[in-house]
């Protein structure tokens, strides 16, 4: 029994903790594979089938746009003088309410006198001539009102009573006190707009409910300058050298904001702008469809190599996960759901719509 204190019982705890720490290296350093996939989220956790096919269907389409937009305030009316000469007197300034037709300052011009012939010269000694002799006429002036050509409230007004004035200068802006939201858009997206009836909402944060935008309108900038791509810059997806410039055309959506919402100059909101809708036509998901303008190519399988095969069609309206095929494929005929290079799961979320 002395024995197996001394000798049998150390061995076999020497043992039992030696697996105990075998056991907690492994999972320090050597993690299951469930345990690598659950710690490592770019680690896959379902394999996709890059040759599954689907049918093309028919089905229904809606399709919007959602932008990103800034409230601003709409442009003002600018009050320019109508006539020449000195401002006498100011009625109205900065900050003060005017409506159409209220008058804001007066000038007042130098009236020339008449020119009158001169008599002949007097004889001497007659103080009947010389008492006749013309007199220089006081000054006398014409006196004009400048009045507002809108409704709102004055700003920027820097001039002064005794101010000389010339027609045409600047003299003050008439604000509406309005706003709009606005959202730049990019050309492909100005492009997914035309010939569209336009129906918009926004987001405010002091309203529930999205609101209508009453007007919505596309509104397009003069020429701007694209920028310069720093010289050597490759495009990582095509590995062509980037553009160093060129001229390209900029719009906004402008949709003014109703006189009772609450907001203020600055503020972020959202526009959704419906694209409209399709019931009945063909659709097939997006992941199948390379190409984004109207024309596109889809895969399907050759049945003699058992490779993908590329197949033309014309794109429609793309919705939520799905495009519209107006030409190039039959209901029912089977493609792959996957366009080659198109990874699985991971294309099928983020994929915008217009």
């Amino acid at each position: 029994m002395d024995a197996l204190r001394r000798y049998v019982f150390p061995v076999i705890w020497m043992l039992i903790l030696g697996l105990i720490a075998l056991a907690l290296v492994k999972m320090a350093f050597f993690p299951s594979g469930a345990d690598a996939a659950q710690e490592d989220p770019q680690s896959p956790t379902a394999e996709f089938d890059q040759y599954a096919v689907v049918p093309v269907e028919t089905g229904d389409l809606s399709s919007e746009l959602v932008l990103a937009a800034m409230v601003q305030p709409d442009a003002g009316t600018p009050l320019k003088a109508t006539a020449d000469g000195e401002i006498n007197r100011i009625w109205l300034h900065n900050g003060d309410h005017v409506e159409k037709g209220q008058r804001i300052l007066q000038v007042r011009q130098v009236v020339e006198p008449e020119v009158l012939e001169m008599p002949e010269e007097p004889i001497e000694g007659d103080e009947t001539a010389a008492a006749a002799a013309p007199q220089a006429p006081a000054a006398e002036y014409r006196y004009l009102n400048l009045v507002a050509t809108a409704t709102g409230t004055l700003s920027g007004m820097e001039v002064a009573e005794w101010d000389g004035l010339a027609t045409g200068d600047a003299v003050a802006t008439i604000s509406p006190g309005t706003n709009s939201i606005v959202a730049d858009l990019t050309p492909e997206q100005q492009l997914s707009l035309l010939d569209v009836d336009l129906t918009a909402t926004a987001a405010l944060p002091a309203s529930q409910d999205p609101v209508t935008c009453g007007a919505p309108a596309i509104t397009e900038d003069a020429e701007v300058e694209r920028p310069k791509a720093p010289q050597g810059e490759i495009d990582p997806f095509t590995g062509e050298p980037l553009s160093s410039g060129g001229a390209v055309s900029a719009a906004q959506l402008t949709c003014p904001v109703p006189a009772e919402e609450r907001v203020v100059p600055g503020l972020g909101v959202e526009v959704t702008v419906d694209l409209g809708s399709r019931t009945g036509v063909l659709t097939v998901p997006t992941t199948a469809v390379e190409g984004e303008g109207a024309s596109g190519t889809v895969y399907a399988i050759d049945e003699e190599t058992g490779e993908p095969m590329p197949l033309s069609v014309t794109l429609g309206m793309r919705g939520e996960g799905t495009v519209e095929i107006t030409g190039g494929l039959e209901e029912g005929q089977e493609i792959l759901q996957f366009a080659p290079g198109v990874d699985g799961e991971h294309d099928l979320h983020g994929v915008d719509t217009w």
